[in-house]
């Protein structure tokens, strides 16, 4: 359980920071908010701490 936290832990740092780094690169959002992509990552992170559980051990 705690592995599987850590590394979804880790997967949604790397999700955030390469959203951002787009964000800012690319300009795809009008305002650059850390809010709306902190949100994203919360259910990015979910989403994969709950496809963990399928993975085939």
């Amino acid at each position: 359980m705690m592995r599987r936290l850590l590394s979804s832990f880790l997967i949604t740092l790397v999700y955030l920071l390469i959203s951002n780094i787009g964000n800012l690169i690319f300009g795809i959002s009008p305002r650059y908010s850390w809010t709306t992509t902190l949100w994203e990552a919360l259910f990015f992170f979910v989403f994969v701490f709950l496809i963990q559980q399928f993975r085939k051990k």
